[in-house]
């Protein structure tokens, strides 16, 4: 979750903690000393070999300097974590629980970006009052805190706290429930606990992407809270422009970037056109200018409609939207940039032209419900600026293709970009 947290890529032992008197989240961490199996039928291969066990942890433990225990790679203890579920639920919590932990990771592209350290703690109470699995996001690994990377994340991590502390007021919006949320503690310390939708949904892949009938749902989801966050405006003092540097870090390296499409089959002719997209400055100006330029209403973007960031469920024979994880990317802006981004990176090229007059108009009649009044945008405002994100969109797909380093496993990726690439170039030259 965002540096949003997708699929499990590492598994760390469960813990024994004891009790901590205090309420906050400790600041000065420590490397877990102690450890057991917990939830035998949970037990899953780790980077201590294929079976958990307290004494195959044993020398680990003795070597430590201080016996404090720290959830992994986290400045949370379990009894801190215990008393915030009992506060939240308002149950007591049954006496030494057992429990497993597990570090969850950004899919394998994103990897070298994921300084964040989100992990799932699962529990064996048989109790349907309490929650059988959360989430925990944190800042800034520990030994990350004070290079300029993980400054960075730590203010986009305090960003994604003030989004959630504003979509709890409403809780029709597909945003994740909040247990709790720490953000002014130690500098790059902090931590949002938040309910598992993984137990209720089923996480999409990324680069299969959305069916047609998904992204239909997800553009409804999207225009509810576009049109919340245009009658509820106290989001704009909490929620600023994403800095300069987010872009410069989306786009990467253009050289490598036109190589590499121009090596799958794209005409270089194609980059002699669309190259001047390729700039953090055309991003920046382009999410934070279009309103003004346009007089149009900004409205609270998510910023990162990726497949992975959507969990689905099963509503008869239908499949709906469950939650729309990582707001990390949370900012004021057009709403298009997220239109944009939910056609442009997850339909394959042929569900994108073959339908996307008739997505805009679905996001359109939802827009205008939810808003029960005056829309502000009509369909001709949604299809142009849904036209001027369209560079936008493919830019940032092709920065995420960049991060694959598998080529066979992302070649629908690499397809969907393509396409955008042939698009925008098709719309450079209409315009010339």
């Amino acid at each position: 979750m965002g540096c949003g947290s997708s699929s499990a890529a590492e598994v760390a032992p469960a813990e024994i903690v004891e009790p901590s008197p205090s309420s906050d989240v400790p600041s000065d961490p420590k490397i877990p000393t102690s450890y057991r199996p917990s939830i035998i039928s949970l037990q899953i291969p780790n980077e201590f070999g294929d079976d958990v066990s307290s004494d195959a942890l044993s020398d680990r433990s003795d070597a430590q300097e201080e016996n404090v225990d720290y959830l992994y790679a986290t400045d949370v203890t379990l009894q801190w974590l215990l008393e915030r579920i009992a506060d939240k639920f308002k149950k007591p919590i049954p006496e030494d629980p057992q429990w497993i932990i597990e570090r969850l990771n950004r899919p394998s592209w994103d990897l070298d970006y994921a300084t964040s350290s989100v992990v799932r703690v699962t529990f064996g109470w048989d109790d349907d009052d309490l929650p059988r699995s959360v989430v925990l996001k944190t800042p800034v690994a520990k030994d990350q805190r004070d290079d300029e990377e993980g400054k960075y994340h730590y203010i986009m991590f305090k960003r994604e706290c003030n989004v959630y502390e504003w979509t709890q007021k409403f809780p029709k919006l597909v945003a994740p429930n909040i247990i709790h949320i720490k953000k002014h503690s130690k500098e790059g310390s902090g931590v949002v606990v938040m309910e598992d939708v993984s137990e209720k949904g089923q996480e999409q892949d990324p680069v299969k992407g959305l069916t047609l009938e998904v992204v239909r749902d997800l553009l409804k989801q999207i225009a509810y809270l576009h049109s919340v966050s245009l009658k509820h405006t106290s989001w704009s003092t909490l929620v600023a422009d994403l800095p300069p540097s987010y872009y410069a870090h989306t786009i990467g390296n253009f050289d490598e970037t036109m190589t590499f499409f121009e090596r799958s089959d794209v005409d270089h002719s194609r980059f002699v056109h669309i190259g001047k997209y390729f700039s953090d400055e055309y991003l920046h100006s382009t999410a934070t200018e279009t309103t003004e330029l346009l007089e149009i209403p900004k409205v609270l973007v998510h910023g990162e409609p990726y497949a992975s960031n959507v969990f689905t469920k099963m509503e008869g024979k239908e499949q709906r939207i469950l939650s729309l994880i990582d707001w990390t990317e949370g900012h004021s802006g057009c709403f298009a940039e997220d239109v944009a981004k939910i056609i442009c990176w997850n339909l394959n090229a042929k569900e994108r032209v073959d339908n996307t007059a008739s997505l805009l108009e679905g996001y359109h009649f939802h827009l205008a419900r939810y808003y029960d009044g005056d829309c502000p945008f009509t369909v001709d405002i949604i299809q142009r600026c849904y036209e001027l994100f369209v560079p936008f969109a493919m830019v940032s797909l092709c920065g995420k293709v960049m991060s694959v380093k598998n080529k066979t496993e992302k070649e629908p990726l690499i397809e969907r970009a393509k396409s955008l690439i042939q698009q925008v170039y098709a719309m450079e030259r209409l315009n010339e």
